[in-house]
């Protein structure tokens, strides 16, 4: 959710503050973490591995960031990848975060 703030009521607009309110604090969306502590199904970009999976990820990533832009009244949305201790497991996240920016990139 997007916003102007009007920080005070004697100063009037040069006191406005555009500003905003992520969906999901700074948290990774659902079905998108890829450490330890909560683990979903990683990216399997090897086509001769029976759980292959890229098309379904990239697509529900795809639908995740369309559904997030709804809230933006701006062209420009941010999409979080974090959480307290997410990156436990950088590698792990990473590997992964790489491999779906790159299979997203492709479409």
């Amino acid at each position: 959710m997007e916003m102007i703030w009007k920080a005070s009521a004697n100063l009037g607009r040069q006191s406005w503050l555009f500003t905003g309110i992520l969906p999901r604090r700074y948290s990774t969306p659902a079905t998108f973490s890829f450490d330890f502590i909560a683990p979903d199904d990683p990216i399997i970009d090897d086509v001769n591995l029976l759980d292959y999976n890229v098309p379904e990820r990239v697509q529900t990533f795809i639908q995740t960031a369309k559904n997030e832009s709804l809230e933006y009244a701006t062209n420009h949305i941010i999409m979080t990848f974090g959480g307290d201790f997410q990156y436990q497991n950088a590698l792990a996240n990473y590997k992964n975060l790489d491999k779906l920016i790159k299979y997203v990139n492709d479409q």
